[in-house]
């Protein structure tokens, strides 16, 4: 069963209703995934957002993290931060205590887990326009790869949440092709295929990395806010 808190500290019910019945609204996309965490705060304001719908059978994409209340989740790799589909319900898992899931039952909105995992400006996040070109000439502009939707599973790019698209831009690291965002909830796109085309969508917006090559070595980071995000003040 999940511990499901209203807020970060105070229990108040056991939940262990599907991910996708909760209300995650709230919650802080982290492109690395709820493995790369290692703090509570964190955790308990995030949810994954890998580039997998998958990884050996659980769910992934979109799923509300889990605490496992600093101890090992039960998976490969001895995470205490795990998806929640990848703890609740998984036959291969040995229960930890106590599993904690992210959630937003305490009526907060995204900009106040932003304040909560102590999010603040990127190194270098307002020089990163100067290393991008929008996709397309104007604003209201979705970004179109190579492949999206050609291999089942898997996406060209992961999600993350930013505070700007500075932000957004500066978490395009390594073999980054460049990021598409969404002001109004602060939602990021790290593309790792080239962005070929841009289409038609209100509030987006797409933009190149000029400096792009698919061969370029990895360094993107592996969470976005808070002690789990080296250089992020």
């Amino acid at each position: 069963r999940v511990l499901a808190a209203a807020g970060l500290h105070r229990c108040v019910a056991l939940d262990a209703r599907p991910a996708e019945e909760m209300n995650t609204a709230c919650l802080l996309y982290q492109g690395g995934g709820c493995g790369a965490i290692t703090d509570k705060e964190t955790c308990l304001n995030s949810r994954d957002g890998r580039a997998l719908d998958a990884v050996a059978g659980r769910d992934t994409r979109s799923q509300p993290c889990v605490w496992c209340g600093g101890a090992p989740c039960g998976l490969a790799g001895g995470n205490i931060c795990e998806s929640f589909s990848g703890v609740v319900g998984n036959p291969a898992v040995q229960p930890p205590p106590v599993w904690v899931a992210a959630n937003c039952l305490d009526g907060r909105d995204l900009e106040e887990s932003f304040e909560r995992v102590g999010g603040g400006a990127s190194p270098g996040a307002a020089a990163a326009r100067n290393g991008f070109e929008p996709a397309s000439v104007g604003v209201d502009r979705a970004c179109r790869g190579d492949s999206v939707g050609e291999e089942p599973g898997r996406w060209p790019y992961s999600m993350w949440s930013a505070a700007s698209l500075e932000e957004c831009m500066a978490l395009c690291a390594g073999d980054c092709a460049g990021v598409e965002y969404r002001r109004e909830d602060r939602y990021c796109e790290v593309w790792a295929e080239r962005i070929v085309s841009s289409v038609p969508m209100p509030g987006f917006e797409c933009h190149r990395k000029n400096a792009w090559s698919p061969n370029a070595a990895a360094g993107a980071p592996t969470a976005l806010l808070g002690s789990a995000a080296p250089g992020v003040a």
